[in-house]
């Protein structure tokens, strides 16, 4: 991340005061209304992390470091009925919930004690899917989807990217990748080392009859956080260090059968490690670390990244070999989204959600934005949200002034509306001064993550 982003974040986190707001003017506001607030009532629920319709309903899946993710759903969009809770900080949200085909929706963890896949088929009894995961090498389960006969499943570890497959949605086991998905190696100059380039598949997606993996190189160590949020070290050493890695970017893979995997973005191949960058500008090509979001438009695969200096940005292409760029946020002078976070189709237009973090007086920085195209090509996207909704900020115990919703981070389509989910600044506990474990007060935004309606 950049500077700025880490300092924000480690200010939030060891701020010792409430937050507050600002009015500031709306973008649109006639074209969308809140429809939840304040984390659903619960203000520890920072992020609406992923959602999902289901016989029905809605659902959304919560990143909450300090109580535990939360799964909650509505049955007409507005009034709220928790449906589950980690009841745990070991789980810390539910980073994607997945139905296939209104039958079963599944949800995937983030745990420091090793990464989980729940499910249900009524939408209020959980039951954990069996897995073979070691739980200390697999913090996070991030993608899931189904190709052929086998539902497929990302995910992230120490010893780095992996992938897992079910037959009966029951028994999932590691997939042994031809080649192994962390083959690519590269140089670590903080090191001098050679390490991983893949930790976490962030993506998975069926295209052209070919299932697509779409690579992290680098991914916060859970287990890390989790500590460090329950009070155990607060050192600002032990803040800096957290964000790991390799030093190189995003790759793109694909398969026919799950098992044979040929590389289309990466090192060694004609693009280069974070998609053609480096043939022009190594330094911005390795800050392209992860593929945040990615979605099938019109006969196309789109991809959308996550860029260490803002320089996040969305690709397509038509055959998974030759990539566009169409989407260039920094050069339409958008100096401050971070990541494309996710996409949707919705009334035959491609809609875009990033993160847009910073101090509210640096250039560009205005909170999370929705951009749309009817087309996907390039220079056809305009925004339709471009301040976090509603343009209110927080302010932190450094004084340092943040948009109060930093990202759109999750879309479903529901009674043939679109609804988004935002993110705010994550909380979390601050320990004694005298260094014990007992809980003092929850500090960062403690804010609560909204949901949002587009309205006609």
């Amino acid at each position: 991340m950049k500077m700025v982003f880490k300092l924000l974040i480690i200010s939030s986190l060891l701020a010792l005061c409430l937050c507050h707001y600002a009015s500031a003017e709306h973008w649109e506001p006639e074209r969308w209304e809140k429809v939840a607030a304040n984390g659903f009532g619960e203000s520890s629920n920072d992020y609406a992390w992923s959602m999902c319709t289901f016989k029905g309903k809605l659902y959304v899946g919560t990143l909450n470091t300090i109580r535990g993710g939360e799964i909650w759903s509505s049955a007409t969009g507005r009034g709220w009925k928790k449906v589950y809770d980690a009841r745990s900080g070991s789980i810390i949200g539910i980073r994607n919930l997945y139905s296939e085909d209104d039958q079963t929706l599944y949800a995937c963890t983030v745990s420091s004690n090793g990464a989980d896949i729940l499910k249900t088929t009524n939408g209020l009894k959980w039951s954990m899917v069996a897995n073979e995961t070691d739980s200390r090498e697999t913090p996070a389960f991030r993608c899931i989807t189904r190709f052929g006969e086998y539902l497929y499943v990302g995910a992230g570890s120490g010893i780095g990217a992996q992938l897992y497959r079910s037959k009966d949605g029951s028994n999932v086991s590691l997939v042994k990748t031809n080649p192994d998905l962390k083959s690519t190696k590269v140089n670590d100059p903080r090191t001098g080392t050679v390490v991983t380039n893949n930790t976490m598949i962030g993506e998975l997606v069926v295209f052209d009859n070919q299932l697509y993996a779409l690579t992290w190189s680098r991914e916060f160590q859970y287990q890390d956080i989790v500590v460090r949020m329950l009070g155990c070290d607060m050192s600002q050493s032990r803040v800096s260090s957290l964000s790991s890695g390799s030093p190189g970017a995003f790759e793109v893979w694909r398969s026919n059968d799950g098992i044979n995997w040929e590389k289309v973005v990466g090192k060694d191949d004609p693009y280069g490690n974070g998609m053609g960058f480096c043939l022009k500008d190594p330094v911005e090509g390795l800050a392209n670390d992860v593929v945040t979001s990615a979605r099938v438009f019109k006969g196309k695969l789109y991809l959308g990244t996550m860029n260490d200096n803002a320089h996040s940005s969305v690709w397509s292409t038509s055959d998974g070999t030759n990539w566009t760029k169409v989407l260039d946020f920094f050069d339409l002078g958008e100096e401050a989204n971070y990541y494309v976070w996710r996409m949707i189709q919705f009334q035959d237009k491609l809609f875009i959600g990033t993160m847009n973090i910073g101090q509210v007086t640096d250039p560009g920085v205005t909170g999370g934005q929705i951009w749309v195209s009817e087309s996907g090509d390039p220079g056809t996207f305009y925004p339709v949200v471009h301040n976090g909704f509603d343009g209110e900020t927080w302010t932190d115990g450094a004084s340092i002034k943040i948009p109060k919703n930093i990202g759109i981070r999750t879309f479903a389509i529901f009674n043939n509306s679109l609804f988004a989910g935002t993110a705010t600044i994550i909380s979390a506990v601050i320990p004694k001064e005298d260094g014990s474990n007992d809980r003092r007060t929850v500090a960062g935004s403690n804010i609560g993550c909204e949901i949002w309606k587009m309205v006609p």
